[in-house]
């Protein structure tokens, strides 16, 4: 069966001029990037590789479409925030920020180092705190939105995945606070929660079984539907659909989620 494809109202047309993207060197962030450039917007790349930003770079130059590259390291607070003043001062004031940086750290609990575990906390959790501190002040003078990309992780807890599941909550439940604080200022907060997609994060060694299960749908289906719903600034975007139904049973029904977590993600 074909991936499903979702595209804007507006016959591809973007409403936001300056664009920044975190985790834009590879995966879900770098179709980020390449999508809002191929649609006119002025493109901030940033992520921890230097090296994929020049690629990236690189690549979007042979297109035609500049694009404002930084390597930051968005657990280190300081960085970010220098980052996006760079950002700010270079490409103008932002209407979008879209986050996808982070780390999978996978393993059992009983396994897993606390440096490990730790390290998932401090890129995911901490480092969408950072972002959204740093890049608050620009979104408030354009009234602009901030995408912060979840996972189904962030609706139930996975074996194999304490870590990255412990982190994506407090994501999840970070921005349904933030959207309430800042409507008023007319920041929108959409939070996205996709479940197996095909990037890198998914191609390490030692996945747990809960990962290694399943269709992979391209990094582009999350763009198109991302893209979709923060120009109708919808606070939420799942995909695909099924895991507005994992989010059901998580609140109705979580032992029909845990009896698929012992019977899928422990390993055989």
């Amino acid at each position: 069966m074909a991936a499903p494809h979702y595209r804007l109202r507006m016959r591809d047309s973007i409403p936001w001029r300056r664009v920044a993207v975190t985790g834009a060197a590879s995966g879900i962030g770098r179709c980020f990037a390449e999508v809002l450039a191929e649609r006119g917007a002025e493109v901030a790349a940033l992520d921890v590789s230097a090296a994929g930003l020049e690629a990236v770079a690189r690549d979007l130059a042979g297109r035609g479409r500049r694009v404002f590259a930084r390597a930051v390291d968005v657990a280190d607070g300081e960085e970010v925030r220098a980052a996006f003043a760079a950002v700010v001062g270079e490409v103008g004031e932002l209407n979008l920020v879209v986050h996808c940086a982070a780390v999978l750290q996978p393993g059992f609990f009983a396994e897993q180092s606390a440096a490990d575990f730790a390290r998932a906390v401090r890129v995911d959790l901490v480092g969408t705190a950072n972002v959204a501190r740093a890049a608050l002040g620009t979104l408030q003078r354009t009234r602009g939105g901030l995408v912060c990309v979840a996972s189904t992780a962030a609706v139930h807890g996975w074996p194999g995945l304490s870590a990255y599941s412990a982190a994506k909550f407090g994501v999840a439940g970070f921005c349904d606070a933030l959207r309430a604080e800042l409507a008023p200022a007319g920041v929108c907060f959409t939070t996205v929660f996709p479940l197996l997609i095909d990037t890198p994060l998914l191609q390490v060694p030692d996945l747990p079984p809960i990962l290694r299960r399943g269709r992979r749908l391209p990094p582009r289906v999350v763009v198109e539907k991302t893209l979709a719903a923060a120009a109708q600034r919808q606070g939420r975007v799942y995909v695909p659909e099924v895991v507005r139904v994992i989010a059901f049973l998580h609140g109705a029904a979580p032992c029909v989620l845990d009896w698929v977590a012992r019977r899928f993600g422990l390993p055989g």
